[in-house]
């Protein structure tokens, strides 16, 4: 019988590919390097012979389905063959059509990473240059598509560039040789080789090995990826990272080179013998008369080459934020602390869960916000924003406890501010997720009407009668009631949501609001930035192609974002903000008017106690809303103080909107130099901006459209309601948490985040506005003989002193093997995942082993300066600066309500 004969009764051998993504962009920025038209390599240890039919389904962690069709396996590489990883490679004979899509979307994109690549340059280094091995795989030609009930996936990419020509199909030959590397292309090298090349360390080494100064900067990142055991190629140029591995006594041979990513136009290639914690794969048991070895998952051993390195693409998947996490978890699915943990977050007013929430039924977008939170719906594809139980679209961010000790929130607990100010929470936003004794805490406690003291945890906390109440659990208990909102609307349980931060938030305050979410009931599918919530109601299933500018300005805290929208792809190209400016502050400037107007029209200065206080914040608050609509408004406050000689005295003081706008004037041009560093960090003009989207309540104020139709030329855009916008983007979004869908957002990190160093300095690692995900690597080495135990400070933010930066935790490295001062050296690695969830990995040189690698362990700002050897008036010096700012804007507000703190 002839071989066609024989190829044409063989049955196809049925394939399940599982991977470990999360989601279709992952998968395609991941694979996209290495796509062709007509297959794909797959790594296996047992390959299927030369010939075989494969019927193959590939699918990601949820279960999506991300390729499925027919192919032919064209060739075979051994295990025993050093050139590569085990494996073959089939060539597509039949696709269906969503996966013939999402091929085309694949090459476009690669063809726009091709593109784009940028020459890597290589930093100055002992290193010896080391060779790159690619395997080659036989090109493949196109295959024919068919009919299929899934809808195609559209295009990724922002500007669609030609596919690359596919090269003619031809039969299997041996492999060749590896092809000398190109010089002009960035390749990935494996820590293996990296160790083996790179010189011995210097008797006295700096402990903290970044490099030079400009290897962290945004011009020249270095990094080697420690968890692929090779070096990632990140987005912009960039060169090995020059470490010294620890010098041996005797020689060892250079153990081979790790394969380098493949070369354009091959094949993609899959891993199914990728770890222990993969699924087994899925064969159809071959036809009798045909020998084929069973696939069989050994363990590998302790020196296997590493896994075929791919090229990070420059864009990613966003969401939100920096989340420590200390291991893999999948970030949604945050779980709680135990019970019995003495970090546990203590509930007064919320059960928690006792364990994960299981997640199930419809998920509802949340606009947790500082002064209202909004709440909408998903309904037949068209988001509905629920109203609250009185009637309004929003809902005050307030908690209170009345005088009978019943607890109340929303309207009812706003209702108490004039009342009961000391047992009225508002403005939890502002301190969520910081430690009580930080820099920014300690300058604005008192500047609320209620005690704020820390909790358990150490963290700022509120005092609501007897008790004492985490700002997470204030939280929280917005969300339980837009949660019962939603249950009410929708008629059935709801234990998911989609929540919106501002952009500006940091790693800890990201981390208290899913904390917050667990605690009210409630799985946060996702956590999206607030400018990016609001362009998805801007220009969602829109076709549109713009530049946008997202001037976010609401009640407590200011955001502007720079977007790219190319049909349903939004990539944030830069942001930037302040969380203490915002209708607050506002406020407090019309009531330093007030009070001044009261003093010139009664000759007595303002005396009164913390509810007279209240009283006129109100009458402020109200003044620069009618403002806003008229040019007049009359302030009138009866009784609002009782005088020496015990007499009443009345407010009457009439107020213009030119004098508002003085007042306010600091402020607004505060928000215009933001946006004008933003555009700066995106590279843009004013005149590249094709859209101003206005969200947030302040917004509205007529001074701030004036300004930015001055700066930009143009009036902005009046399409957006401006207190619903981002609670609609985020009920948007959640249409696709459970299904493949084209809405693809890409965002970036929005503060530095850097290493203490000896004496307070403050080295960047990850610079802000970097795309996600993002990593960067660095080594550092002991200090002391026989050192076991090394700590190692992440702070958060811009200033050049840890004092005036965010805290984050001290990484605690264990097990260090002993050796002379000097000798043992860690990579140290930072890698943020697409949902900016910040993980830390350590890899000791000598034994090539995976180290303990905690960031659990938090000091007080005292322990750190003692540990870090910080001079208590440098770390001062710091933290006044940081706090001058808010000291500037603040007016004389801020010392009448110190003045009554503690007055009945």
């Amino acid at each position: 019988m002839d071989q066609g004969r024989r190829n044409a009764e063989r049955k196809a051998v049925g394939l399940l590919v599982k991977l470990k993504h999360t989601s279709v962009v992952s998968f395609i920025q991941e694979y996209a390097v290495n796509i062709s038209p007509g297959g794909m390599f797959i790594r296996s240890r047992e390959p299927q012979p030369v010939g075989t039919p494969v019927r193959f389904e590939v699918r990601i962690a949820d279960g999506q389905r991300m390729l499925k069709g027919s192919a032919v396996v064209r060739w075979t590489r051994p295990a025993e063959d050093v050139t590569g990883p085990a494996g073959m490679g089939i060539q597509f004979t039949e696709l269906d059509e969503a996966s013939q899509a999402l091929v085309d979307r694949m090459l476009r994109h690669k063809s726009d990473l091709i593109a784009a690549a940028p020459t890597a340059p290589r930093a100055p280094s002992s290193a010896a240059k080391l060779p790159s091995v690619a395997p080659v795989v036989p090109p493949m030609a196109p295959v024919p598509t068919r009919a299929s009930s899934v809808h195609a996936i559209p295009s990724v990419a922002p500007a669609v560039t030609p596919a690359l020509k596919p090269a003619p199909a031809r039969p299997p030959a041996p492999v060749p040789p590896p092809p000398p590397p190109r010089p002009s292309s960035a390749v990935d090298i494996s820590l293996d080789d990296l160790l083996a090349y790179t010189p011995a360390p210097s008797p006295e080494p700096d402990p903290f090995d970044l490099g030079p100064d400009d290897e962290y900067s945004p011009k020249a990142p270095t990094d080697f990826n420690l968890t692929d055991l090779s070096a990632a190629a990140t987005p912009g140029p960039q060169s090995p990272a020059p470490v010294a591995a620890r010098p041996a006594p005797t020689p060892a041979p250079v153990a081979p080179p790790a394969p380098a990513a493949m070369q354009r136009g091959s094949a993609v290639e899959l891993e199914l013998d990728s770890s222990e914690d993969d699924e087994p794969l899925e064969f159809a048991r071959p036809v009798a008369g045909h020998s084929q070895r069973p696939v069989a998952r050994k363990p590998a051993p302790a020196l296997t080459p590493a896994p075929i390195p791919r090229p990070a693409p420059p864009s990613r998947p966003s969401v939100s934020t920096p989340v420590i996490a200390p291991s893999a978890a999948k970030p949604s699915a945050l779980p709680p602390e135990p019970k019995t943990s003495p970090g546990q977050v203590r509930t007064v007013f919320l059960t928690p869960p006792t364990g994960e929430i299981e997640g199930k039924g419809p998920v509802i977008g949340v606009d947790l916000g500082t002064t209202n939170s909004c709440v909408a719906v998903l309904v037949n594809n068209k988001p509905t924003v629920l109203r609250s139980r009185e009637g309004y679209n929003t809902i005050p961010s307030v908690v209170s406890l009345s005088s009978q000790a019943k607890l109340l929130v929303s309207h009812r607990a706003k209702s108490q501010v004039l009342l009961r100010p000391e047992q009225t929470i508002y403005g939890a936003k502002r301190l969520v997720g910081r430690p009580f004794d930080s820099a920014v805490v300690n300058q604005v406690r008192e500047r609320f009407h209620y005690e704020i003291m820390p909790d358990a945890r150490g963290r700022a906390a509120v005092r609501m009668g007897e008790h004492v109440l985490s700002l997470e659990e204030v939280q929280g208990l917005i969300l339980r009631e837009c949660k019962e909102l939603a249950e009410q609307h929708l008629g059935q349980k709801v234990e998911r949501a989609v929540v919106t931060v501002p952009a500006y938030y940091s790693e800890p305050q990201r981390e208290a609001v899913r904390r917050a979410g667990w605690m009210a009931g409630l799985k946060v599918e996702r956590i999206l930035n607030e400018p990016t919530s609001a362009a998805l109601a801007y220009g969602l299933n829109r076709e549109m192609a713009k530049r946008v500018l997202v001037y976010d300005l609401g009640g407590g805290t200011f955001d502007a974002t720079v977007l790219r929208i190319d049909k349903n792809v939004f990539e944030v190209l830069a942001t930037g903000g302040d969380i203490f400016l915002g209708g607050m502050d506002f406020d407090n400037k019309l009531v330093d008017l007030l009070l001044e107007r009261f003093l010139k029209q009664e000759k007595v200065p303002f005396q009164g106690d913390r509810v007279a206080l209240s009283r006129v914040t109100d009458a402020a608050e109200r003044a620069k809303v009618a403002l806003s609509e008229s040019n007049t408004y009359e302030v009138h406050i009866p009784m609002l103080m009782m005088d020496e000689a015990g007499r009443p005295r009345d407010m009457h003081v009439t107020l213009t909107r030119a004098e508002m706008e003085a007042a306010c004037m600091p402020m607004v041009l505060r928000t215009l130099d933001v946006v004008g560093d933003v555009l700066l960090d995106a590279k843009m003009r004013v005149s590249d901006v094709d859209d101003i989207l206005l969200v947030g309540g302040q917004s509205r104020m007529p001074l701030v459209r004036e300004k930015l139709k001055e700066m930009f030329g143009r009036a902005p855009h009046a399409g957006v309601n401006t207190d619903e916008a981002v609670a609609l983007g985020a009920a948007l979004y959640s249409g696709a948490v459970d299904r493949v869908s084209s809405v693809v957002l890409i965002d970036v990190l929005p503060m530095t985040i850097g290493v203490a160093m000896p004496g307070g300095g403050f080295t960047r690692v990850i610079e802000r506005n970097t795309p996600l995900p993002a990593q960067r690597s660095f080594a550092i080495s002991t200090t002391r003989d026989n050192e076991e135990v090394m700590e190692l400070s992440l702070f958060q933010g811009e200033d050049t002193h840890i004092s005036a930066n965010e805290y984050l935790g001290t990484v605690r490295l264990e097990g260090l093997p002993k050796g002379p001062k000097g000798s043992v050296r860690v990579a140290i690695t930072l890698r943020l995942d697409s949902e900016c969830v910040l993980h830390v990995n350590a890899l000791e040189y000598s034994t090539r082993k995976e180290m303990k690698a905690t960031l659990a362990t938090r000091y007080s700002p005292e322990e750190l300066r003692q540990r870090l050897g910080v001079a208590r008036d440098a770390a001062q010096a710091a933290e006044e600066r940081r706090g001058q700012d808010l000291k500037e804007r603040s007016g004389r507000f801020w010392g009448f309500l110190k003045k009554v703190v503690g007055k009945g």
